[in-house]
């Protein structure tokens, strides 16, 4: 089995790392760009070709002691090319197995961006025709993925990081800023190297990346050196010291010794004469059978990947018949063992929090007698929840007005006791009320993967962490979401003090995703974020991971964050959101079935 030697601490194999996206991060000095060097070298030392995009022209020491084509425009590139000459290299590179270094020290920024996108969009092409194992290098990459950005070249960059495994591409993503790269690249990255950071922002990656503590996670940073990273992967997490490269390292930090450039191999003349031949090639004036050869491979590809789109949503279609609508209930008045679904039938709610009592009773009538003209017993199951439907005579009632109400509010013989004249539900009729089968396809938060469970209740234990403050705010926000609120809004409903909130921005909250900050013309709103944070957070799960799995975890989160605005009411204050019926002795229903019209609100 080949092996890549990375430090005494660290071998794998080279099939493990076809098709993987790698992260290296750490400030200049860390032993970053070493990391990415001796990686690099493993793979030439298998005959694995590749492509390392060089900002600053450093990597051309490799050619110590492998053979590779050093291209671009630079002191030490074999062949000098233009950016429309990049897919011919980019088709040669990728047919041929050549290793390139891409080295762009000698363009400007513009020019850079548009060799990469022209080299870039033909490796992917290619790939997609030829499946064969092939791994990108990107130096300076938060320079071309930077996160919060959007550009054509991200967009084929992000691609090619998270979808060209199954093209046999792979990515090695190096940078010295992990707060300005992509973070959805680095969250779904296989491999991870994290040499020492000191920016906050950086080390606030770090936290997200690592399974660890704040404490400890800026505790295990900051005591890395030189050479050393924490390596983690799907498997574990351990510290590691990585060897110093084989190879001429170009990058070194300066010093008073004279450093000697070593003998470098030369690339075979067939390959710059192939090279030379492809630039002439693409200078050619296309002809029209060319032309239209270009517009057909477009159009296959474009099909493709339409149609593992169209898959893509057959699969959450055959599971929005699991998915369960996460409302929050309406503020109703909490009446004894009175179902809400008869309230809300009634279309009475809005009016009883207005407190107008006598627009209540007579919404209650009218609904009543006109579902009794109207006789669709199918229609009433629809608007009425678990209700007897004796409705009462209006005309017997008007005549026996005067006369005296049998049984009343302590009438043992009813049987049922009522509210507004419906009779509620009493706890035998509860339970001989037969319960809706369970489907057999039903799935419950402990029926998830073990990692998709650990990894939530990590997120949980994550923000028991944050403070008090910021916990309230993320629970209403969660518990009201989608909407967004200004900071007047959510002082008067957490009750602090607005100054408060604006000395104690939830940074933290911002940071893991978990809710948003817009900025209106109104000023300052927040609102949550738990979908767009699931579904970022738990990508690496997919395809395993569907929309019903995503709404489990969603409501389990839900329920976590929304249990700290959760407090137990006293006896006292629980009885003021009942609604109590009057005692008054005019305008009475003698209807055995009706109370008192009159009624309070208390």
């Amino acid at each position: 089995m080949k092996e890549l030697h990375i430090s005494d601490d660290l071998d794998f194999s080279l099939e493990e790392i076809i098709g993987k996206c790698i992260g290296i991060l750490g400030i200049r000095g860390s032993g970053k760009s070493n990391t990415a060097g001796v990686i690099f070298e493993e793979l030439l030392k298998h005959s694995y070709p590749l492509t390392v995009v060089d900002i600053d022209g450093e990597y051309f020491g490799l050619k110590e002691e492998y053979e590779l084509l050093v291209i671009g425009q630079g002191k030490n590139v074999d062949i000098t090319i233009e950016p429309e000459d990049a897919p011919q290299v980019a088709e040669i590179s990728l047919k041929q197995s050549i290793p390139v270094v891409l080295d762009l020290s000698g363009y400007l920024k513009e020019e850079q961006r548009d060799m990469l996108k022209h080299y870039f969009t033909a490796l992917w092409n290619w790939a997609g025709k030829l499946r064969k194992p092939y791994m990108i290098g990107i130096e300076e990459s938060h320079e071309f993925i930077p996160q919060g950005k959007k550009s054509e070249l991200k967009e084929i960059i992000t691609r090619l990081s998270l979808r060209g495994r199954k093209r046999g591409l792979g990515a090695v993503i190096i940078s010295q800023r992990s707060a300005k790269v992509e973070k959805d690249v680095l969250t779904q990255a296989g491999m991870l190297f994290l040499h020492r950071v000191v920016h906050e922002a950086d080390m606030k990656v770090y936290n997200d990346l690592l399974p660890w503590k704040k404490g400890k996670v800026r505790e295990k940073v900051n005591q890395l050196d030189t050479g050393d990273c924490i390596f983690l992967d799907e498997k574990s997490t351990k510290e590691i010291y990585v060897r110093e490269r084989s190879t001429f390292h170009a990058g070194f930090t300066p010093s008073l010794d004279t450093v000697d450039t070593p003998q470098l191999k030369q690339v075979g003349e067939s390959i710059i004469d192939a090279i030379e031949d492809a630039k002439k090639q693409g200078k050619r004036k296309k002809s029209k059978v060319d032309k239209l050869e270009e517009q057909v491979e477009e159009l296959q590809n474009e099909l493709a990947e339409k149609t593992d789109k169209i898959k893509e949503l057959k699969r959450t279609a055959e599971t929005l018949g699991y998915i369960e609508v996460d409302l929050d209930p309406p503020d109703l008045p909490k009446v004894h063992k009175v179902s809400k679904a008869v309230i809300e039938s009634l279309d009475v709610a809005d009016v009883l929090k207005e407190g107008e009592e006598g627009e209540a009773m007579q919404a209650v009538t009218e609904t009543l007698a006109k579902s009794q003209e109207s006789g669709s017993r199918d229609q009433e199951k629809k608007n009425i929840d678990k209700v007897d439907r004796n409705i009462p005579d209006f005309a017997r009632m008007k005549e026996e007005a005067n006369q005296p109400q049998p049984g009343g509010m302590g009438d043992e013989g009813e049987g049922k006791s009522k509210t507004f004249g419906l009779p509620y539900e009493s706890e035998e009729e509860v339970s001989e009320t037969p319960q809706p089968r369970k489907s057999e396809n039903s799935l419950n938060f402990d029926d998830l993967p073990e990692a998709i469970r650990e990894e939530t209740e990590y997120v949980i234990n994550k923000t028991k962490r944050l403070s008090q403050l910021d916990r309230k705010l993320l629970g209403f926000l969660v518990s009201h979401r989608p909407y967004s609120y200004s900071m007047e809004q959510l002082s008067a409903w957490l009750k602090k003090p607005t100054g408060l909130l604006l000395s104690k921005r939830p940074t933290d909250l911002i940071d893991q995703g978990l809710i948003v900050r817009d900025n209106k013309s109104t000023g300052l709103h927040y609102r949550a974020n738990l979908k767009r944070f699931v579904e970022r957070k738990f990508s690496i799960y997919e395809p395993d991971l569907g929309a019903r799995e995503k709404h489990l975890i969603i409501s389990r989160l839900k329920e976590e964050f929304t249990k700290v605005l959760q407090t137990s009411k006293p006896e006292e204050e629980s009885k003021q959101d009942k609604i109590k019926l009057g005692d008054q002795p005019k305008n009475k229903f003698v209807d055995k079935n009706l109370y008192e019209k009159n009624f309070s609100l208390r």
